[in-house]
């Protein structure tokens, strides 16, 4: 058999083998592509099924504060009604508040006074024996006669109140569910209840809003959890619905695709895979005859040449077999130098890349780090500005009483004024960090004794707060070249620091000298100290330490990168050291002392 039947022969055994393999692998690759678009359908219907749950849970919050509420205990109907009416953010849901009887006592939707309707059925008796928190499915309200969905829930049995407090929904007040999926018009999202009627649709909801869903549909979500059905919808149309039950409502998300939709992508996708492989194999065929032709050739020139040999013939081809000889072994050689010099070259691109990724990590470990403090810093204020507002508010609904007298209103005045400048502080703290990250304060510098500033602004915080700390002060002259105000502020900031994280009765020691050129500011406390990890960071914004003993002082953790800042301005530096935690925490200020100057006029 001649050497091309060989290599024809091998390319069949090759090419039949991967031939079936490829029919195999694009069979699946069909039915992987269409369980990918399965999946992420599932993920659609799962997420939108969390967004009604969230809105259900925040609406289960909402009425469960109302049930516990004293003015419900006290039957005060009519300022639940006003507070109700000033939270209520959707003209689509509104709250009842119903007796065990299901009489409305309150119902938001309809003027406070109004005589309300009662609805019919024991649902509120049924709701209260339950003594537990309840999601109702598709009705018809008694007040607005239109199709609604609640959640209820009872007023505990040991309030003495056999109450049903209610959130009820208008279906299209989950209509922004459905908007925030931007989803193909062809595809069909809906939500039924535990008896399978429909509670909102994003195509046709007028029509189908109330109805009873497909009986093959419901029936596959009564049997599991989540799922995949093929029908036709009330539509008409032939979908892939896949739904998911949730386990908060009972209700369910099915999110309906056209069938040829599915199958078209599925198919496209295959077929181009299959062109794709058609073009591999067209081109290894190609190749392996090309190679086959050069290789048949080549061995036919060696046996000619063998033949010439034979007949004691020198011919050219003999010399040009042991010269391609020559030229194979000096191509070996540049084949092992060429290796060589790629070896290296990959050794240099994997020590590079080494590098590079520990670069990466240690920014990506950078960069989570800010993210989390970001976080902290933003919870942290939330709850710093929530206070004080909190308070205010509060104070003035008190002096808007009319018949509060004059001694509760003017503390509720003291109240507000006092968190009026404590959100103050804490607004300019954000607008001084920003100033001083950016460069952009102003240092207007002249001649400061650092001691009088020490003394000034211990004896002010002192006043100020009527610390319960003992205080050690020793103050020396030691004039600097500075800000005055923007100094004080530094001092200010890291005796805030200290009394807020010391004990009361501890002692927080401030001293002041001046040492090898520099003037030096010493604030010591006994507090909760820091751990090492923490110390390279203190200065950095939004950073705090791990327990606030004295929450009175409030902060957003700027106050050391202020001083930071500041000190920096004036060519100075600060340092923290601190031995542990419940070791106490030593802050040192250096800067650089002024040249003497004998007119200089002291300033304190």
């Amino acid at each position: 058999m001649k050497t091309r039947s060989y290599l024809l022969l091998m390319l069949v055994a090759i090419i039949v083998p991967v031939a079936c393999l490829a029919i195999l692998g694009l069979s699946m690759l069909l039915r992987f592509e269409q369980e990918s678009r399965f999946r992420s359908i599932e993920e659609i219907a799962k997420s939108t099924s969390l967004m009604i749950d969230g809105e259900i849970a925040a609406a289960e919050a909402s009425v469960t504060t109302i049930a516990h509420s004293h003015d419900l205990r006290t039957d005060n109907f009519e300022r639940l009604y006003t507070l109700l009416s000033a939270t209520r953010t959707s003209p689509l849901s509104w709250t009842l508040i119903a007796d065990y009887e299901g009489n409305g006592l309150l119902n938001t939707l309809m003027p406070y006074g109004t005589p309300l309707a009662r609805r019919s059925g024991k649902w509120a008796a049924i709701a209260y024996d339950k003594q537990k928190s309840s999601v109702g499915g598709y009705f018809i309200g008694a007040r607005s006669q239109r199709g609604v969905v609640s959640v209820n829930v009872p007023v505990p049995a040991s309030a003495g109140k056999k109450y049903v407090v209610t959130q009820i929904f208008d279906p299209s007040y989950f209509n922004k569910v459905f908007r925030k999926n931007t989803l193909p018009a062809s595809w069909i999202v809906g939500v039924f209840d535990a008896n399978g009627v429909s509670i909102a649709r994003n195509r046709n909801p007028e029509k189908m809003i109330g109805g009873r869903v497909r009986p093959e549909l419901f029936d596959a979500s009564r049997r599991r959890q989540s799922g995949l059905v093929r029908h036709m919808t009330r539509d008409g149309i032939e979908v892939y619905d896949t739904f998911v039950r949730s386990e908060l409502t009972g209700w369910t998300v099915a999110v309906g695709v056209p069938v040829g939709e599915i199958e078209s992508a599925a198919r496209m996708t295959t077929w181009f895979a299959a062109m794709a492989l058609l073009g591999v194999l067209g081109g290894a065929v190609g190749i392996a005859v090309f190679f086959g032709h050069r290789i048949d050739k080549s061995l036919r020139n060696a046996t000619l040449a063998a033949h010439a040999l034979a007949l004691g013939r020198v011919t050219p081809a003999t010399r040009s077999q042991l010269n391609e000889v020559n030229v194979l072994l000096e191509e070996l050689h540049r084949s092992s130098l060429a290796l060589s010099q790629e070896s290296a070259a990959r050794e240099a691109l994997e020590r590079e890349r080494a590098r590079l990724l520990t670069s990466e990590r240690a920014a990506r470990k950078q960069a989570e780090a800010q993210s989390d403090a970001k976080d902290h810093f933003i919870s942290m204020l939330s709850h710093e500005l929530r206070n004080p507002l909190a308070a205010i508010s509060g104070a003035m609904s008190v002096i808007r009483l009319p018949s509060m007298p004059a001694a509760k209103t003017e503390k509720a005045w003291e109240i507000a004024t006092r968190q009026l400048r404590q959100l103050t502080r804490m607004v300019e703290d954000l607008l001084d960090v920003r100033r001083v990250l950016s460069g952009k304060v102003m240092i207007e510098k002249a001649r400061v004794n650092i001691g009088s500033v020490v003394k000034f602004c211990c004896d002010s915080r002192i006043m100020a707060t009527a610390s319960k700390h003992e205080w050690q002060i020793h103050t020396e002259d030691a004039w600097v070249m500075g800000d005055k105000t923007r100094l004080e502020q530094v001092v200010d900031n890291l005796l805030v620091n200290a009394m807020k994280y010391s004990p009361e009765g501890s002692t927080i020691s401030v001293r002041n000298y001046a040492a090898d050129g520099m003037a030096v500011i010493e604030v010591i406390d006994k507090g909760v100290g820091m751990e090492a990890d923490v110390l390279p960071t203190i200065f950095d914004s939004l950073v705090q330490g791990p327990t606030t003993i004295d929450r009175s002082l409030g902060g957003l953790g700027l106050g050391l990168s202020i001083a930071k800042g500041l000190v920096e301005l004036h060519d100075g530096t600060i340092t923290a050291h601190s031995e542990g935690v419940g070791r106490g925490s030593t802050f040192v200020v250096r800067l650089p002392l002024a040249e003497p100057d004998a007119e200089a006029v002291p300033q304190a």
